[in-house]
């Protein structure tokens, strides 16, 4: 029965996640780009290791974020590590319901 609830709370948080209301949480993430990815200079970093990654901004979120309309400003041209993100998809709904947890446990 627990799991019945714990599933159930589950999709009653991804009932909610919708891209375009949405507060773009992936956006935070740390994207590491394949060396075949073409993505502006200017938007990325390389980290300790030699790893090129999605650059942030200095409150963390990825300097490719429209912050106007909170989308993305190369969707089209988006890493791979972003498109796994789908709307309400397993990448997605794994980051929406811990925030969402941690957001109720406070």
């Amino acid at each position: 029965m627990l799991g019945a609830v714990s599933s159930q709370k589950q999709v009653n948080s991804m009932a909610a996640a919708n891209c375009s209301s949405c507060d773009a949480r992936c956006c935070r993430l740390t994207v590491v780009l394949d060396a075949s990815e073409r993505i502006p200079a200017h938007l990325t970093t390389e980290m300790s290791g030699g790893l090129r990654v999605m650059a942030r901004a200095e409150d963390g979120w990825c300097v490719a974020l429209d912050r106007v309309r909170m989308n993305c400003g190369i969707y089209e041209e988006r890493p791979a590590g972003c498109r796994r993100f789908k709307m309400a998809g397993p990448y997605c709904s794994a980051i929406y319901s811990g925030a969402a947890t941690r957001s109720n446990a406070a």
